[in-house]
């Protein structure tokens, strides 16, 4: 049968074809669009690159064309009613130019007028003195990027993660403990390398088993580990796109526990959390944030440093996943700061920033000095799964940099002490 059909379609494709060339021959309508360009959302890699001015929206606007006005000795008409309508015209109005009536010389709607002018469009573009730049504005040739709908999409997820929150000490009263909480997660964060999973596969792996203890308090020492696997067997369906064998984390547990448990522990988790799993992801925020603050790879880097040192301490997983990536790009780019930027007395916290993140420095900071107080106390930790990764050199080394114990990170520390 598929041969059959087979010059059918080949038939159908000349047709297409065929058809594009006499459209393009003949300058009817448009071909084919070409294939779409990269996939993947684009990053800016210098900050401080083409602000938005006055003068560049004045420049992109269309400008106006005016007619020339005509008099009556170029308005040679020989027919007898175009030449009384010129004689009425100058009868009414003696002293103003005529112009020959046409269709193009009929005035456009009140909506395009609107359109026209400038002043209008920078009120309507800008509720602030404070310029805001559309940091969409390269994307919106390439439609997988879906520009038009990104700041739709990041409200959504500000939604969700407000329907699924986690709260506060949410292990008072079980038998699960912090600390064992803590040495589960490095744990599988060395599982995760091991089998060279995405990056998103770590965070909702944290994201799933958190939810999953808040909601399901019966968990004992015993099974907690068997919890952890089957956290990250999971998320590893859900974001994978080719998922390890069940038998892999079954192995990787040195056979503490058998493929019926981890198949039955998965049911009572998809159950507790009602098959739930969109929760959004810290990364997925810090990805638009640097966008919007012109980060660097090193800001970047070291924010997720930051972020995967917070999904092993206990103390950061009752705050959103949106501050929190707000937080650790502050700090990023609080100590990482160009020698430019110090002259020119820059902002850290910018009003592009402030308006896409939708926190202002007041709120982000407390969370930041979180994040010093425990970043400058790792080497003391016995959880060192976190910074280990971050000595390689795909990593940018970020664990080793002396930013990291620089006078700055011991001032945040010391505030939040005192607070």
């Amino acid at each position: 049968m598929a041969l059959r059909s087979r010059p059918a379609l080949v038939n159908i494709g000349n047709q297409e074809n065929v058809a594009n060339a006499k459209a393009k021959a003949l300058g009817l309508g448009h071909t084919k669009r070409s294939a779409l360009g990269e996939i993947g959302n684009k990053v800016n890699n210098l900050r401080g690159t083409r602000p938005m001015c006055k003068a560049g929206i004045q420049h992109d606007l269309p400008k106006k064309t005016t007619a020339k006005p005509a008099t009556l000795e170029s308005l040679k008409l020989t027919e007898k009613p175009h030449v009384e309508l010129a004689k009425q015209l100058v009868r009414n109005e003696p002293s103003s130019p005529l112009v020959r009536p046409s269709i193009e010389q009929t005035p456009p709607p009140a909506h395009q007028q609107q359109t026209q002018q400038p002043d209008q469009v920078e009120k309507v573009s800008f509720s602030s003195d404070l310029l805001i730049e559309d940091i969409d504005q390269d994307d919106s040739g390439n439609p997988i990027l879906v520009s038009i709908y990104s700041n739709d999409i990041y409200a959504h997820l500000r939604d969700l993660e407000r329907q699924t929150p986690v709260e506060r000490e949410f292990l008072t009263g079980q038998q699960v403990t912090p600390k064992m909480r803590s040495v589960l997660v490095d744990w599988l964060v060395e599982v995760h390398q091991q089998f060279h999973l995405t990056q998103e596969t770590l965070y909702l792996t944290v994201a799933i088993l958190d939810r999953f203890l808040q909601a399901y308090r019966s968990i004992d020492r015993k099974r907690l580990q068997l919890v952890g696997i089957t956290a990250m067997f999971v998320a590893s369906k859900y974001e994978e796109m080719y998922s390890p064998d069940i038998n892999d984390f079954v192995y990787v547990t040195d056979n503490a526990y058998s493929k019926l448990e981890v198949l039955q522990m998965e049911m009572v988790m998809l159950r507790t959390l009602k098959y739930s799993f969109g929760r959004p992801l810290p990364l997925q925020f810090l990805r638009r944030y640097s966008k919007a603050g012109k980060a660097l790879a090193v800001h970047h880097t070291m924010a997720k440093y930051f972020l995967e040192q917070g999904l092993i301490n206990y103390d950061m997983c009752h705050y959103p996943p949106s501050l929190v990536a707000a937080a650790a790009l502050y700090l990023s780019l609080f100590l990482i700061g160009s020698e430019e930027d110090a002259e020119e007395g820059k902002l850290v916290w910018t009003p592009t920033l402030v308006h896409y993140s939708t926190y202002k420095e007041e709120q982000v900071l407390p969370v930041v000095r979180e994040i010093a107080l425990y970043i400058i106390n790792v080497e003391k930790s016995k959880h060192q799964a976190v910074r280990k990764k971050y000595t390689q050199s795909k990593h940018m080394k970020i664990s080793l940099r002396s930013e990291l114990k620089s006078p700055t990170m011991y001032d945040l520390a010391t505030t939040k002490r005192q607070d």
